[in-house]
């Protein structure tokens, strides 16, 4: 690795005793994408951007796959969109004043036109409605995929079953049987059903957990309500 001369600092040097450095409460690494908060009221992490493919599927409203988004554009990922609705997503994008060169569209089934790497991880919306398989072409290592869906239908069972990682907004009791069938959570089946509007069913190795998204004020504001048809 190349050598870098780094500037001075005007702050000085400035050395703590062994009573002030113990005082510290660090937390590094381990975070990744943060969805929101468990019954405990604690930050529910996701680590969705690593040396292999990550595939996520959302059922739910287009709001809470932006909410996704914009907090993946704060771990430093890039964004491409494929989507039958541009108009809501640039929107969205006007909004939260982001750039075409951290954000863009690409056509359904077309890779981004740059690797994905360790600094400058990818995520690939993919908002086009009915999708009957996952599309290979998009994996590839430090780039997560999410596939959307306003609804839950059979033809969707094999996208939901191959993902590494399931987010659920609150379920049609037909929708909560697709999926509780499919992951084999029929034992919490019913609780699909009676989400919090701002509580997703995160599903992770066969695990399911209850999480409220917990949005800042500022993502309110930009994104707006993030209920199922909200």
């Amino acid at each position: 690795m190349n050598s870098v001369a780094f500037p001075g600092s005007r702050m000085g040097l400035h050395v703590a005793d062994g009573a002030t450095v113990a005082g510290l409460n660090l937390v590094a690494g381990g975070g990744g994408l943060v969805v929101g908060r468990n019954r405990q009221q604690e930050p529910v992490g996701l680590r969705v951007f690593r040396a292999e493919p990550t595939r996520l599927m959302l059922t739910g409203g287009v709001r809470a796959a932006e909410l996704l988004a914009f907090r993946s554009l704060a771990l430093g990922a890039r964004l491409f969109i494929q989507t039958a609705r541009e108009q809501e997503w640039d929107a969205f994008l006007r909004r939260c004043v982001i750039g075409r060169e951290i954000a863009s569209f690409l056509p359904p089934g077309v890779a981004p036109p740059v690797p994905a790497t360790p600094t400058e991880p990818q995520l690939v919306v993919i908002d086009t409605g009915p999708v009957t398989g996952p599309d290979t072409n998009l994996s590839a290592p430090w780039r997560a995929t999410l596939v959307v869906r306003d609804d839950l239908a059979g033809w969707d069972v094999e996208v939901l079953v191959r993902s590494d990682i399931v987010v659920l907004q609150r379920l049609t009791g037909t929708e909560a049987a697709t999926a509780a069938n499919a992951l084999g959570l029929v034992s919490v089946q019913n609780w699909f059903t009676q989400l919090h509007p701002e509580m997703v069913g995160l599903i992770t190795k066969g695990k399911v957990q209850w999480v409220m998204l917990s949005m800042t004020g500022t993502e309110r504001q930009l994104i707006g309500p993030v209920a199922r048809g909200g």
